[in-house]
């Protein structure tokens, strides 16, 4: 399957794959399908980040397993356990933590536009707002409901930002005028 890139903001944007050699060379993605499973499974995916941070070994394996279920849908939470080991332990949380960094959107493609978008790259312990995002990428920027899912993070926020450029949507004055405003604005 050919790369995926993307222009944004004069620099190009490629949908990474971190190889991980396990019992085989492997890729870690953490698309949109893995970032909401993962919400499903530990309410945030930040929380589901922090445990692997904090190394807590089940919640690695299975943090390892929505990142490798891209290209192998026969593998289950019990396989992946079995994939880490002692000797393997550190590098398969280094891997994780640089596939979710990649996966992320950078924090210049992430402009809000309302109260509902929320940026990703923050991670905080509420979840996303997934309605939103579904709506924003099969609606407005028409993928499918497959290339919504297999998109990262990254990915969606890069293209919503060119979108709204496209769309003359960017915000066009100045960030003093801005602040201005909404001084004059809680007074009046």
């Amino acid at each position: 399957m050919p790369s995926l890139f993307l222009y944004s903001g004069g620099e190009v944007v490629k949908v990474e794959k971190v190889p991980i050699d396990l019992d085989k060379r492997r890729h870690l993605v953490y698309d949109l399908d893995a970032v909401y499973e993962l919400e499903q499974v530990y309410g945030s995916f930040a929380k589901a980040i922090k445990s692997v941070r904090l190394d807590a070994f089940d919640d690695t394996a299975k943090v390892l397993y929505f990142g490798l279920r891209h290209e192998d849908d026969t593998l289950s939470v019990a396989a992946a356990d079995h994939l880490i080991d002692v000797t393997n332990r550190f590098e398969v949380i280094e891997k994780i933590i640089k596939a979710v960094s990649l996966s992320l959107p950078d924090s210049s493609a992430v402009q809000t536009t309302n109260q509902q978008t929320q940026q990703p790259d923050s991670l905080d312990d509420s979840g996303w707002e997934w309605d939103w995002l579904y709506y924003m990428g099969t609606v407005l920027l028409g993928m499918s409901e497959a290339v919504f899912w297999s998109s990262t993070p990254r990915k969606l926020f890069s293209l919503w930002a060119i979108h709204k450029r496209v769309n003359g949507w960017e915000e066009t004055e100045s960030p003093e005028k801005t602040r201005a405003q909404a001084w004059i604005d809680q007074y009046i």
